[in-house]
């Protein structure tokens, strides 16, 4: 049932707030009627204009001094192919001009649709400020009604603290990901030179590039590692268990110790292949933790949008 309010201004601008709302959702429709029409309508202009201008050039070969014009005179029939060139242009034209005057029209109903909308303002605004304003006398006039208010903006603003959260979360989900890419690429590069510096005898040369890799690759993961641990942070904040819980423990220590104490090439390309498949685990699991908070974020919208729709019910009904 809704809560019967107040008889003066609060009402009669919750009303007028309301039938804004109902203007402005009409007017966007017709906005979008009128913005199709006026693509059509531009569409259909281009068009026309392109067989004019063939048309037009049509015509002014049969004038001119041309190879075409010599011999449709050796024909004998110039007159009547000029005569009929010419009224397909005439055709044209009319073609041409009818479509700008489409687009002109389209052109005048966006501006006035515009114009409208303009001048409706933030609608949404305006919605909420009546709302605010009727709920602001409901809660002080108490009763049953006013308690379930109350009760409502609390959860409201859980869920919102809740959004603040993940959205966090998933900031902090982006950077883990594009710092684990970031090493994968660099560990891809480093396990091919190191492969050829293995199999083929690559030399000083190859060496010094593949240690350089694997320099840059470390630092990269000590980077990973960092953003890890500031995920796990994030996850912790929504009462998750840290990201070792999606599979991602032991990428919260630091890797380049992988890189210490290298003796044989053979031991440094099992050491690359070891290092790439943790970054790929850790590319998995971070995967399913942006899965896991994007479906979070969708459940607490849906949850607002619920809450939104009790809280107008108890106002306006």
């Amino acid at each position: 049932m809704p809560i019967d309010g107040p008889t003066g201004g609060v009402e009669d601008e919750l009303a007028a707030a309301r039938a804004s709302v109902v203007e402005h959702a009409q007017q966007s429709a017709r906005r979008q009627v009128a913005g199709r029409e006026l693509a059509a309508s531009e569409e259909a202009l281009a068009e026309a204009r392109a067989s004019l201008a063939d048309e037009t050039a049509d015509v002014a070969r049969l004038e001119s001094l041309s190879l075409v014009r010599v011999w449709a005179a050796l024909r004998g029939d110039r007159a009547q192919r000029l005569d009929a060139e010419r009224a397909e242009q005439q055709a044209a034209e009319y073609v041409a001009a009818t479509a700008q005057a489409r687009r002109a029209a389209a052109e005048r109903e966006v501006r006035v649709v515009d114009a409208g909308l303009a001048a409706l303002g933030d609608v949404q605004a305006r919605w909420h400020a009546a709302l605010a304003a009727k709920e602001a006398w409901v809660r002080g006039a108490g009763g049953p009604g006013a308690a379930e208010l109350a009760a409502v903006a609390e959860q409201v603003g859980g869920w919102r603290a809740q959004q603040v959260e993940i959205g966090q979360a998933q900031v902090a989900t982006d950077r883990a990901a594009r710092a684990l890419a970031a090493a994968a690429d660099e560990l891809r590069d480093a396990d091919g030179w190191s492969t050829y510096d293995t199999f083929f005898d690559g030399g000083m040369l190859a060496s010094m590039v593949k240690h350089d890799k694997m320099d840059r690759a470390a630092g990269l993961l000590r980077e990973a590692d960092a953003a890890l641990r500031h995920l796990t942070v994030e996850l912790g904040n929504l009462g998750e268990q840290g990201v070792g819980g999606v599979g991602v423990d032991g990428l919260t220590r630091t890797l380049d110790v992988w890189f210490d104490n290298i003796f044989t090439d053979w031991s440094v390309r099992n050491r690359i292949a070891e290092a790439r498949d943790r970054v790929a685990g850790a590319g998995r699991a971070v995967h399913g933790v942006r899965q896991r908070l994007a479906e979070r974020g969708a459940a607490a919208d849906a949850e607002l949008a619920a809450l939104a729709a009790r809280r107008e019910s108890l106002l306006v009904g």
